[in-house]
């Protein structure tokens, strides 16, 4: 895995003038985060992605369609008197390279974080249930068709008695010929890049904001052990979830759906 020591810069970081956050300067080693609600469109896209009209209209179009999509797969056959789940699934990427972000202090000070640039990374397969306030995640040390095939048959296990609806980007190995699909799930592709349709994203989001900010880790091990003890956090956390994920237009598809 190359280097365990860490490369260490000190840089500034943009902090809050209010002095509302006195008591957590970068002494302390507590940061927090500068609050980003209320911005209109994290309804309808990821914390990364700016509000368009394009994103709106994509959201729009797939809130239309979806449904129709959905009829053609839960057909009284392929359902049964199972309950439908709809999943919306991602992976992403977690390493030693620092995610500067902002942090509290007392003014005027301008606090001081180390910085990494430690390029070595682990993968986590994620799915949310908007509806249901739950996520089913995967720690993987590669991303590929074959670890594809693992979280499929771990979600299937899972929610065996269930019938789900998985809806997934066009990464390659959503649309390998050896990708395994259970009998309990259909994929269902979002349209081409609009990562800021799927609610996995802000999932993403904020386990780096909440867990990862301005850390350096001193090998991966550490950053294992964090992604360990934060999805369990995450997933055990059913408001919050549904207050990142359940946007209008999946609640009502899944209304529709049941």
């Amino acid at each position: 895995m190359g280097r365990t020591g860490a490369r260490r810069w000190r840089v500034g970081v943009v902090a809050d003038s209010s002095g509302v956050g006195a008591a957590l300067g970068a002494e302390s080693g507590h940061f927090g985060r500068l609050p980003l609600s209320g911005a209109p469109w994290l309804a309808e896209g990821g914390a990364r992605y700016a509000a368009s009209k394009q994103q709106t209209a994509n959201a729009r179009g797939l809130g239309k369609k979806l449904p129709e999509d959905l009829a053609a797969l839960l057909t009284g056959d392929a359902v049964g008197t199972r309950t439908v789940r709809i999943m919306l699934q991602d992976e992403a990427r977690f390493g030693r390279m620092v995610r500067i972000r902002r942090c509290w202090s007392p003014a005027p000070s301008r606090p001081m974080v180390d910085n990494g640039y430690e390029r070595q990374f682990t993968y986590v397969y994620g799915a949310v249930s908007p509806f249901q306030g739950e996520l089913d995640w995967m720690i993987s040390p590669k991303m590929n068709t074959e670890q594809m095939n693992q979280f499929l048959l771990q979600v299937s296990a899972a929610h065996p008695e269930e019938f789900i609806v998985m809806v997934v980007d066009g990464a390659s190995s959503h649309r390998s010929q050896d990708l395994r699909v259970p009998g309990n799930i259909r994929l269902h592709r979002l349209p081409g890049y609009s990562p800021q349709l799927n609610p996995q994203e802000h999932v993403w989001d904020e386990l780096r904001e909440k867990e990862f900010p301005n850390r350096v880790f001193e090998s991966m091990a550490a950053v294992l052990g964090q992604l360990e003890e934060s999805h369990p956090r995450m997933a055990a956390n059913t408001q919050a979830l549904p207050s990142l994920t359940a946007w209008p237009w999946i609640v009502s598809l899944i209304l529709n759906a049941h």
